[in-house]
């Protein structure tokens, strides 16, 4: 359990959307019981995956938002070798 409170910690510490624990073993209930709050509807922050779910699973063993924006979008540049060009 202590490492999923680390793991909570790691998240609010970097703002991060969500983590992924991978574990070799199947999670302890309170390992469940400490990442079950941490998650927002219909997509847990704390996720717990096993190996065994992962390699059988594939991609579906990790559940990722679709619709969440997480990218910081850049500020446009002007392309100043498309100036330059114009100039002559």
């Amino acid at each position: 359990m202590a490492i999923i409170r680390d793991l909570v910690g790691v998240l609010e510490r970097e703002k991060a959307q969500m983590g992924v624990f991978l574990t070799l073993t199947p999670p302890t209930k309170p390992m469940i019981t400490k990442a079950a709050p941490e998650g927002v509807a219909p997509v847990p922050r704390v996720q717990i995956i096993t190996v065994e779910d992962l390699l059988e699973h594939g991609e579906r063993a990790l559940r990722i938002p679709l619709a969440v924006d997480a990218y910081k979008k850049a500020a446009k540049e002007k392309d100043a070798t498309a100036q330059g060009a114009l100039d002559l």
